[in-house]
């Protein structure tokens, strides 16, 4: 303490200057409010244009009257808010996730209810009612209001710092920074369009907490912070954002007040009213490589994600204020505010710092960081400002109060340059398309319909497992919640196999609950498989298969969960590929020659009469599909590994072409979707919608 004591007198005698100290005045707050005034507007504003982009353009983004989404949770939210306004549980719809093993017993003597999301119980009590089209209206129209409040919170934590004029450029950048911008706009119905503002409003009132003289302004802020942790838990539930709080707080308690009280009780007061309970932050997913469950390994669906992806430092800067050259610029005033005020910038750290998170979360979580990089910008500009300002004034010997108006005003207006810059050069009408195209969609809206069974299930990827249960209602196997299961290999495992009723096989084992209806843990693959044939003719639900062109461009991803040995944990390769290198449609940009058999693509010559690409025999196969129905082949070598696929519409017209590995032309997916080949002993094709979807009808297995 004594050493701290030393250091911080020696810290306020170097800067305790009025070139460094901005001060607080009735004029400066008079500025700070229009500011703030003008950069919530212009938040909202950008989200209102977006809207207004939507409705004018409503064959891509509207499915009949109904809006669509720019993110695969966003179902999630709606599905659940559908479930409470029609007078339903949140039970009840959990109970469609993971099928069939989170299954709803109206009869059960299990009266515990799960507590719905805060943002799906908002959303249901300003829907008219529980139709995907009026949730779905209302989660869009309430973004831009979000966006507002997101904006005053972050005005508020920069502003109890004492910076009122920089807040307000925190909060413009901060919102329509490519890092946020994109996460909140519209479609995006999620909680990171309130996340940053919850987590900026929390830290405000922990930093006035830690601050406050008197101890029962500190008690009183100590007790909003906690109500508005408690509030952040039920809107995203993560305690690890919680933490991070709490200990902002003990460490200002330590330091400015040093008084145990404050030290140790408004801690215990904070985690208590937070609601956080105790839990392993080693145990995450993020963190895991591989999942493990019944004596098999599988591989990890979020090393498929793109969000949870690692990126470049240089693309860190280029997310947070569209420029590297500004980020360095801001960052460089993120560090000399530090160094003014170092006790703070501890305390702000984790917001400051999330930029390097993207070692475990990926750049899910670069946005937190943004406010603070313009707020940075915001504060050198003023610094360099004020300087300058102050060694002219002195040359002519203005009173100081007369400085401290004009320097409050040049102050003012550099943080409307910067207002003014940040709204030219950012991402307004700029547009994110929907998550799942419409054609999908309107498949997803027809299973309704088409799945009279009484007890049905949805087998397709994992991405449209929330939209399928909001626009159908129907069980599903996997949705984007649902990454530490096993059921994603099995899925996978099936559209990647080349046997079809393998594949049959595998989608009804999963029906009947998958590894956790075995009666015994098993060995190895080989036993597991013998079982799945064993129980062949055993009763399943009616399976329905929806196969989309959207997960032709997944098939890297999908190839990556479903080409694993879960018996030693490791990839399976397919025949000539290295490491890391997975399954994927290598579309070409092919040109009709003179010669006929002969077209040039993507600068090589091909040959379909033998075979050769740039005069080598490198292909087995070529194919030509009209509508998705094989019209033709051509064998080259069997010992090749090469296929080519070229794919037309019905009419013969706008050709497709595609280089791809054998194993990936004989599996089940591209045979059933691409060529229309498939078991009719096993499948019925009772949606046919192709390019865009297939849904086949998994039939009772043949005797």
């Amino acid at each position: 303490m004594a050493v701290l004591a030393i250091m911080t007198a020696w810290h306020e005698k170097m800067f305790q200057n009025s070139q460094f100290t901005q001060k607080i005045t009735s004029l400066t707050i008079l500025l700070a409010v229009l500011l703030g005034i003008v950069a919530s507007f212009m938040n909202f504003q950008a989200r209102h244009i977006n809207w207004q982009i939507w409705e004018q353009n409503k064959s891509e983004f509207f499915f009949d009257d109904t809006p669509l989404f720019t993110t695969m949770d966003a179902g999630y939210f709606l599905g659940i808010a559908g479930y409470l306004k029609s007078g339903r549980t949140v039970n009840e719809y959990q109970s469609l996730r993971s099928f069939p093993r989170n299954q709803y017993h109206p009869n059960s003597t299990d009266e515990t209810q799960s507590s719905p999301p805060l943002l799906a119980s908002t959303i249901a009590y300003f829907s008219e009612d529980s139709s995907p089209q009026s949730l779905l209206t209302t989660g869009n129209k309430i973004i831009p209001y979000t966006a507002i409040i997101t904006a005053i919170a972050i005005i508020i934590a920069f502003g109890v710092t004492g910076y009122w004029l920089e807040a307000s450029v925190a909060a413009a950048g901060g919102g329509l920074s490519i890092a946020y911008y994109w996460r909140s706009s519209i479609g995006r119905i999620d909680t990171d369009q309130l996340n940053l503002g919850f987590m900026y409003f929390m830290f405000a009132m922990v930093m006035c907490a830690g601050r406050a003289k008197d101890i029962k302004w500190g008690l009183f802020f100590t007790t909003i912070a906690g109500l508005v942790a408690n509030l952040f838990m039920a809107w995203y539930g993560k305690p690890e954002l919680i933490i991070m709080a709490a200990f902002s707080l003990f460490w200002l308690t330590l330091v400015i007040t040093r008084d145990p009280r404050r030290i140790f009780g408004f801690f215990a007061i904070f985690i208590v009213l937070s609601g956080v309970k105790i839990f392993n932050p080693f145990n995450s997913l993020y963190l895991s490589t591989e999942l493990t469950n019944n004596n098999f390994i599988f591989a990890s669906v979020l090393s498929t994600v793109t969000e949870v992806s690692q990126i470049s430092f240089s693309e860190i800067l280029y997310r947070m204020t569209g420029s590297v050259t500004l980020s360095v610029f801001c960052l460089i005033g993120m560090v000399l505010w530090a160094v003014r005020h170092p006790v703070m910038a501890v305390a702000y750290g984790p917001l400051a710092g999330f930029a390097l998170f993207t070692i475990v979360l990926g750049n899910r979580a670069l946005f937190y960081s943004a406010p603070f990089f313009w707020f940075g910008g915001a504060y050198i500009s003023i610094l360099m400002l004020r300087i300058v300002t102050y060694k002219f004034m002195s040359l002519k010997t203005q009173s100081s109060s007369f400085t401290q108006i004009f320097v409050t005003l040049g102050s003012a207006l550099a943080c409307c340059t910067f207002l003014i810059f940040i709204w030219a050069t950012g991402p307004v009408n700029q547009i994110a398309k929907p998550s799942v195209p419409i054609p999908i969609i309107k498949a997803l809206s027809e299973l309704k319909t088409i799945a009279v069974d009484e007890k049905s299930v949805v087998a397709t990827w994992w991405d449209y497992g929330y939209a399928s249960m909001l626009m159908n209602g129907l069980p599903t196997f996997s949705d984007p919640g649902l990454h530490g299961l096993e059921v994603n290999y099995f899925v996978a495992d099936a559209l990647l196999s080349s046997n079809p009723v393998y594949a049959a096989d595998t989608l009804r084992f999963l029906a009947r609950g998958g590894l956790n209806s075995l009666e015994a843990e098993v060995e190895n693959r080989t036993d597991l498989t013998q079982i799945m044939i064993d129980n062949r003719d055993k009763p399943a639900p009616v399976i329905y298969l929806m196969l989309t062109d959207q997960m032709t461009g997944w098939i890297p991803s999908i190839s990556k969960i479903g080409r694993w040995d879960i018996d030693l944990g490791a990839p399976i390769l397919a025949k000539g590929h290295k490491t890391g290198q997975n399954l994927v449609y290598n579309f070409l940009n092919c040109a009709d020659s003179k010669m006929p058999g002969l077209i040039k693509c993507n600068d090589s010559a091909v040959d379909l009469r033998k075979g050769k690409i740039d005069g080598k025999y490198v292909l087995d196969l070529v194919v030509e599909a009209h509508g998705g129905r094989l019209i033709g082949s051509k064998r080259f070598n069997d010992a090749e590994l090469n296929m080519i696929q070229i794919m037309k519409d019905r009419n013969g017209k706008a050709a497709k072409v595609a280089l791809l590995h054998e194993e990936l032309f004989y599996s089940s997916f591209n045979q059933m979707f691409h060529l229309g080949r498939f078991d009719t002993k096993n499948f019925k094709l009772v949606y046919d919608d192709y390019p865009h979807t297939r849904i086949f009808k998994l039939l009772p297995a043949p005797r």
